[in-house]
């Protein structure tokens, strides 16, 4: 074996081996500091890179979570306050029956009626949730849009009107009648010159027939100082009414909000939210058509549209705060799983780690006294010229 001053292998190999030893104790106490075996870059690159976009999904799913749950809210606020209508609509609804009763005060039943309308419009304006009121359509944040998916998808629930405008009570006259016509196949429109004007809540809407097959034409008008409203019907002239006369008749009744109903003889119910109506007819041949405009029931039929209207708006409340809750629970099962996959990915094994600390302190150990041996071997060298 060579003896050397300037050049001590095994005090260098020894030295590589300390360093290389107190390098893996620096992984291993990083390790169980952040509990990572992969915490940066350096570590493992690409796994890294892969660790970094999951943490990513993982907040973007927490993200979706909060607007579910705050959509659920939404969802909540607004049964609670389409339930409280409900139940309005229900106390109106014994209102409305006593004033069937003859003998009673109807102004005083009506007052308390006017009442159980305005408690149903405060209603209407106090279901809000953070600016979101999906019983009132008529807001500039009237849609509830939830974001359901990273990929942006969303679902909405479009704003309902539970006024009582909408409800089709606005005004409801407990007292009030609704119109029928019947017609028969005596009844001939002469087109343009018939019409029958239908009156209610201070308003006049005139309803003339025109004949498609004749080339007539009707340009529609609207008196609003006067209260007054022009609409056609188109025909085929044919002389006596048909059920497609009827219907086309109906068609046009109802865009104009009013409720109608139309039997097997022909009869024509007209409501218009449980205001007075009543009808008169101009040109149809005599006898064709019977007028009667004092056919009681006008505010049950009304409260009846309304409690099936409210129904319906439950209806869907309910089904779209299921679907959010389902989203919600789905969401949470996807962020689960993601944050398990992290873990594999990037958390240390502990007990791993233990094992390789009480093995890399021994090395360390070993190493320091292997180098204080190559260290000490120069010192030899001095006996050699005693």
């Amino acid at each position: 074996m060579a003896f050397s001053v300037n050049t001590n292998a095994n005090a260098m190999a020894a030295l590589r081996s300390l360093s290389s030893t107190q390098s893996n104790l620096s992984t291993i106490q990083n390790q169980i500091q952040s509990g990572l075996k992969v915490g940066s870059a350096t570590d493992d690159p690409s796994t890294f890179v892969i660790s970094q976009g999951m943490r990513g999904d993982i907040g973007g799913l927490k993200a979706i979570q909060e607007g579910l749950n705050f959509g659920s809210a939404s969802m909540s606020m607004a049964m609670s306050g389409a339930t409280a209508i409900s139940d309005q609509l229900t106390d109106l609804q014994s209102k409305v029956n006593q004033a069937l009763n003859e003998g009673l005060d109807t102004s005083i039943l009506q007052d308390e009626a006017n009442e159980m309308l305005a408690q149903i419009e405060t209603i209407v304006a106090s279901t809000e949730f953070n600016g979101i009121n999906v019983l009132d359509n008529g807001t500039t944040t009237a849609s509830l849009n939830v974001v359901t998916g990273l990929s942006g998808s969303t679902v909405s629930f479009t704003a309902v009107d539970a006024s009582t405008t909408g409800l089709g009570i606005a005004g409801l006259d407990l007292a009030g009648t609704h119109a029928e016509l019947t017609l028969d196949n005596t009844a001939a429109f002469a087109a343009t010159s018939d019409h029958i004007a239908v009156a209610y809540g201070g308003e006049t809407h005139i309803f003339e027939f025109v004949d498609n097959a004749g080339g007539q034409t009707l340009t529609e008008s609207v008196d609003e100082a006067n209260g007054v409203f022009v609409h056609a019907v188109t025909i085929d002239q044919g002389g006596a009414s048909t059920g497609t006369h009827v219907g086309q008749l109906a068609d046009v009744m109802r865009e104009q909000g009013l409720t109608v109903d139309i039997a097997d003889d022909g009869t024509i119910s007209i409501f218009a939210a449980g205001q007075a109506v009543t009808v008169d007819v101009t040109g149809v041949a005599a006898g064709g058509i019977t007028v009667n405009n004092t056919a009681g029931g006008g505010a049950v039929a009304a409260l009846d549209g309304a409690k099936t209207a409210i129904g319906g708006i439950l209806t869907s409340l309910g089904t779209f705060s299921n679907r959010l809750e389902s989203q919600a629970e789905f969401t949470q099962v996807l962020s689960d799983t993601l944050e398990e996959g992290l873990g594999i990915l990037v958390d240390a094994n502990l007990a791993e780690v233990s094992a390789k600390l009480q093995s890399e302190q021994t090395k360390e150990q070993l190493g320091i006294q292997s180098l204080s041996i190559a260290n000490a071997a120069s010192q030899s060298i001095l006996g050699l010229f005693r």
